[in-house]
């Protein structure tokens, strides 16, 4: 955590958009400038997983060393495709061209084509993050729980329901995010504004699961299993642990996106942050999504200096867990997060001070009782 003197004259949280303006004076120009070198890193990585691949489905290796070369594959896959995401922000090459191959690389293992991914992600979420109906990735509202089937559904995979799918949700949780928003919500009327051809996507979507189905089946069951299933499922619990806890914990909002407010970062291991190109730094990407994440960490000295309470930072594991403690659901003032029934019900103020200062929560915890 770098160290930092307060500013005795913080700007507002509220005033997000001087804030972000005195921030950007603040960074050096360099910051939003392009980084190819971690596209070339990326891609270089490519023939490494294609190896690894072949080593899995070729029937040679004992069990327990597939399912390490499934593991290593399944962070291989987000390696790339943390630089996939950072390419289509336009902070990697200046080239649309290359943008597009990375982003076929790193996110067609997910069932996610590049044209998908800017309409879903960078579009819709990132114009709208945690903004009730507008933002395609929120917590469905207690209303919409009781009305929307399809809100029951979000909610019942969503950590915190309770349920036993919400504990195993995360082996395909990204992968439905991108089939929820590809095939139900990118015709609804709240996303009549972001620029995508649905019927393209959609058949290329087709095509792409056609494409790994018939690879899987020429390489077998236990081929497809240790080279293609599991290195998903890895993948996609990895990107979960990063997404739910980013702003499944934040109070939502009915129509203003101020990522000093709807977006956390995580504290997470050194080894991760190197493997993730700084993936943890998420409210830092959201204030800048193109940025480069490598110079989040400046970002996040400048924020604290201009005010510490506008920087949001969790410890990860205890994100984690407070994600299946806490209900799932928003009230109806969006800073409320409830059961169906309305019970429990857990302010998103007193969630960020327990997991900002658990010792303090412990402490108070233990006074009360």
């Amino acid at each position: 955590m770098s160290s930092f003197t307060p500013s005795t004259d913080r700007i507002p949280v509220d005033d997000f958009r001087r804030l972000r303006t005195e921030l950007r004076r603040s960074m050096p120009p360099e910051a939003f400038q392009p980084q190819p070198l971690r596209g070339v890193i990326a891609l270089a990585l490519v023939p490494v997983m294609v190896a690894l691949v072949w080593a899995a489905a070729s029937g040679r290796l004992p069990w327990w060393a597939c399912l390490l070369i499934s593991f290593t594959l399944g962070q291989m896959l987000i390696t790339v495709g943390f630089a996939a995401h950072e390419a289509l922000h336009h902070s990697v090459f200046r080239s649309r061209a290359l943008e597009d191959v990375l982003g076929w690389v790193g996110f067609s293992p997910f069932l996610v084509t590049p044209g998908t991914w800017r309409a879903w992600h960078v579009q819709a979420h990132h114009s709208a993050a945690n903004i009730h109906v507008r933002d395609p990735d929120i917590l469905p509202r207690q209303h919409e729980w009781r009305t929307q089937w399809f809100a029951r559904v979000v909610h019942a995979l969503s950590p915190g329901s309770g349920t036993w799918l919400s504990y195993l949700s995360f082996t395909f949780f990204f992968t439905a995010q991108g089939q929820a928003f590809l095939w139900r919500y990118s015709g609804q009327p709240q996303f009549e504004k972001v620029r995508m051809h649905r019927a393209r996507e959609r058949s290329l979507t087709v095509l792409l699961a056609l494409g790994w189905a018939a690879l899987g089946w020429a390489m077998g069951w236990r081929g497809a299993l240790y080279a293609l299933i599991l290195p998903h499922v890895f993948g996609n619990i990895t990107l979960m642990v990063y997404i739910a806890t980013n702003h499944w914990l934040q109070p939502a909002s009915e129509s203003v996106d101020n990522p000093f407010v709807n977006t956390a970062s995580v504290d997470t291991l050194p080894v991760m942050d190197l493997i993730h190109w700084n993936f943890s730094y998420h409210q830092e990407h959201h204030i800048f999504p193109a940025m480069s994440p490598r110079f989040a960490p400046l970002l996040r000295e400048k924020l604290r200096f201009l005010n510490p309470e506008a920087s949001i930072v969790y410890p990860h594991l205890l994100a984690l867990r407070t994600l299946f403690r806490r209900p799932a659901l928003y009230g109806a003032d969006g800073h409320t997060l409830v059961g169906p029934d309305g019970t429990p019900a857990m302010d998103t103020t007193d969630l960020r001070r327990s997991l900002e200062h658990p010792g303090e929560a412990r402490i108070e915890a233990r006074s009360a009782g």
